[in-house]
């Protein structure tokens, strides 16, 4: 795939920073030679590893971003400990590293939940936010496909096996991923709630969606196995005091076969979805609430 406005890249930097209980996390920097356009924190979907986001993260790097990937700590957490520790010890990693200046958060489907979740400190330090394939999670509004499996899911298989495994051996059912066994209590629990995380647990998140003030650009994609436009819309309402725009493709308006839920970020064909989403990332504030629908 060829590299639009490309610059010299160094090679990626593997890096260890702490959250702030001491727990070590693993990330990778990218980093063009001139960085001359906003860095890029990647925040990964539920169960998938920094390394699918490798592609992507180059290309921005080629366009003179510098970009971090980050895995969140694998064991004794849940998703508020992802959101508030790791995921806030990352948006200060890449803040210091880029001179003290706010961020931009390119968060794939939970991925965009850390920055809604997260500590109005941490979100204070966030420019902007652009979702994709991200939604709020109740399990009746879901794409057909995941719907179909989310009672096995979320009635039987998660609340049967995670205690006995002491984690939800998600990898070997082909549902998610491996998660610690906090995770998937939590997420069941949300995803159980019509109203998800704000209507399970309106004492624990409720404040940062309300302290949330960044620009968010969501991608919803027409073929996404997983999160429907009804999920979008729900999450971007959630957001009650940051200005909002959803953007709804089909595969074909960005010459792709298919996306579905994890194909945003592959590299096979996808330049003009890239483009897309570097759009919002790189437009003038007062653009940004249209540059995406372009």
């Amino acid at each position: 795939m060829r590299h639009t406005e490309s610059s010299a890249l160094r090679a990626p930097t593997h890096l260890t920073f702490h959250a702030a209980d001491g727990t070590p996390l693993v990330g990778t920097l990218f980093e063009p030679d001139q960085a001359r356009r906003p860095a890029v924190l990647i925040a990964g979907a539920l169960g998938v590893a920094q390394r699918h986001y490798a592609p992507f993260a180059a290309w921005l790097a080629a366009r003179g971003h510098a970009v971090l990937t980050f895995d969140l700590r694998g064991l004794e957490a849940d998703l508020l400990t992802w959101s508030r520790s790791d995921f806030g010890a990352a948006v200060g990693h890449l803040v210091a590293f880029n001179g003290g200046h706010p961020v931009t958060v390119v968060g794939h489907s939970l991925g965009l939940h850390h920055a809604d979740m997260t500590d109005a400190a941490t979100q204070a330090r966030i420019s902007r936010a652009i979702g994709v394939g991200s939604g709020a999670g109740y399990w009746r509004d879901w794409a057909a496909p995941s719907r179909r499996v989310a009672p096995l899911m979320l009635h039987l298989a998660g609340p049967l096996l995670t205690p006995l495994f002491g984690y939800f051996p998600g990898r070997r059912l082909r549902m998610v991923g491996d998660l610690p066994a906090a995770v998937m209590r939590q997420w069941t629990l949300w995803c159980r709630h019509p109203e998800f995380a704000w209507g399970a647990e309106p004492d624990l998140v409720c404040a940062s969606l309300e302290a949330a003030r960044f620009p968010v650009v969501a991608f919803s994609f027409t073929d996404d196995e997983a999160m429907t436009e009804t999920c979008t819309r729900k999450l971007l309402a959630a957001f009650r005091h940051a200005p909002t725009n959803l953007v709804r493709l089909a595969p074909q308006e960005v010459g792709m076969a298919c996306i579905g839920h994890l194909g945003a970020f592959r590299p096979e064909g996808s330049e003009r979805l890239w483009l897309r989403i570097a759009g919002s990332i790189e437009a003038d504030d007062h653009l940004l609430e249209h540059v995406a629908a372009r």
